[in-house]
């Protein structure tokens, strides 16, 4: 069969993925560690955020979505917001059944237009009968504010690579400069090492290929063999004034290097500036996040100037890790709670967005008797943030559940760590270690939500991230007493739940 012929099951296919969704979304919904303040697909998998665009109040949130896992067809589902917080599902916004996606819709990004239209570019996989690979670069709209969507009738917009890349060849992420629109696309080379690729377009219908991003520090790419979900935004050094490029991707290949690319891929940024091609590095690449499921993060983009700072969300979770114990009840991953980044000295600093705080607004507290910071008792949503002394000795606070301390934090003079030793879920090793700038005291903030911590160090210095399945309910999060015996003081607590 010709791979410009339709997917020939493309009936069927959409058929059984409402099947699914009417048989499962029940049990989803109803599996305690299923998240309330994080996006998830209603069932199936989901892995990786795209087209995230904000207009007229609302957040619109697409994300790669296979209702019929572990079978791969990758569909966009789609949900909006108006707070970041409380989605609402909107259903399949498109499916794998035209010829140049029929092997899947896989990452890209979205637009708003000038006439306020949603434009969507993404990358349609196609595998023929010898599972060889063909990308075509496409996009789909929508005219009125994503109730419905249409294929454009040129797609695909971008045929194949050109000469000298393979067909691993995707994620377009859409910017505009200067009154011209550039899209940066992960590739990656036939000598099998990865590239960020530029197009440029005067009305986002025909593009040019200007060729490949050639950073000053050549070694990211030379030790990958594949660069994935490249996004570009241009913001202000907080602590310079000055305005800077960064360059978010993720290396596939990067080995381990002592505390650092520990998951099985990697995701990170360069800050610098961009000059036509040359991409000058002026701090060099850094992880986003050191905990242990983070990939393929999007940046919104805002119609209007209401947004300060960048809004991120990534997925919260790994490719080729997908076996969670939630697929007991029909579902895998979730998005990470959205985050604002703040550029401040060359480093990304995130912290959860300000809507966090009408959702679950914190609460001055006083640490109880034995230690305990916040005495959950079985609520599965809940908040803590406090100051911790670390000048004479190390300081660990312990999430505890109905068997055990499952989770354990540690906080130094130089550094932050994260150990789910004793969780049902340990894909990629049992800790993660983030060295820090010396310090006698750390601020943390750690949102807890069903399955998902998020734990930020120092304003957002450092984030882990990580899924935590607990033995039954959680209980409480309390200080461990250091071996010197006494426990710690904790200063400036504060905590939220979130009641049902």
């Amino acid at each position: 069969m010709s791979i410009y012929a339709p997917r020939p099951d493309a009936d069927q296919l959409l058929l059984d993925s409402e099947q699914v969704y009417t048989d499962y979304v029940e049990t989803v919904s109803a599996d305690p560690e299923y998240p309330k303040l994080h996006l998830a697909p209603p069932v199936g998998r989901l892995n990786d955020p795209n087209g995230l665009i904000y207009d007229d109040g609302v957040y619109h949130a697409f994300y790669q979505y296979s209702p019929l896992h572990p079978t791969r067809a990758v569909f966009w589902r789609h949900a909006v917001s108006t707070d970041l917080t409380n989605w609402s599902d909107q259903k399949t916004a498109i499916a794998p059944i035209s010829w140049y996606d029929k092997s899947g819709c896989y990452s890209g990004s979205g637009f708003v237009a000038p006439d306020g239209s949603y434009e969507f570019f993404y990358t349609g996989n196609v595998k023929d009968e010898m599972n060889n690979r063909s990308a075509y670069q496409s996009m789909f709209t929508s005219n009125d504010k994503g109730k419905t969507f249409e294929r454009e009738e040129n797609n695909p917009l971008i045929f194949d690579q050109p000469e000298g890349y393979t067909a691993h060849y995707r994620d377009p992420h859409l910017v505009e400069r200067n009154g011209i629109y550039y899209a940066f696309l992960g590739a990656q080379r036939t000598n099998n090492t990865g590239a960020v690729v530029c197009y440029s377009s005067s009305d986002r219908r025909e593009w040019t290929f200007e060729g490949e991003i050639e950073f000053s520090d050549t070694s990211i790419c030379d030790m990958s063999y594949m660069i994935e979900c490249p996004i570009f935004l241009t913001t202000t050094d907080t602590a310079t004034g000055e305005e800077k490029d960064i360059f978010i991707f993720c290396p596939q290949g990067m080995q381990p290097d002592g505390d650092k690319y520990n998951n099985i891929y990697q995701c990170g940024y360069v800050v610098g500036k961009l000059d036509g091609l040359k991409f000058d590095i002026e701090q060099p690449f850094t992880e986003i996040d050191a905990g242990f499921e983070f990939y393929a993060p999007q940046t919104v983009h805002a119609a209007d100037e209401e947004h300060d700072a960048p809004v991120l969300m990534g997925w919260f979770g790994n490719a080729e890790e997908d076996d969670h114990p939630s697929w007991e009840n029909r579902w895998v991953h979730m998005l990470t709670y959205p985050r604002e980044l703040e550029l401040h000295n060359g480093k990304l600093f995130q912290r959860p967005v300000k809507q966090l705080d009408e959702v679950l607004p914190l609460q001055a507290a006083q640490m109880s008797e034995g230690g305990i910071l916040a005495d959950v008792r079985g609520r599965r949503q809940f908040r803590l943030k406090g100051t911790l002394n670390v000048g004479e000795h190390n300081v660990q606070l312990g999430l505890r559940d109905e068997k055990g301390e499952p989770v354990v934090m540690t906080f130094g003079q130089d550094f932050a760590a994260l150990d789910r030793g004793f969780a049902r879920y340990q894909a990629g090793g049992p800790i993660r270690r983030r060295m820090l700038t010396p310090s006698n005291s750390r601020q943390f903030e750690i949102l807890f939500d069903g399955s998902a911590l998020e734990m930020f160090v120092d304003a957002g210095a450092e984030v882990f991230s990580a899924r935590i399945y607990l033995d039954g309910a959680p209980q409480a999060v309390f200080v461990r007493p250091p071996e010197q015996g006494g426990v710690p003081s904790v200063e400036n607590l504060s905590v939220a739940y979130l009641e049902d």
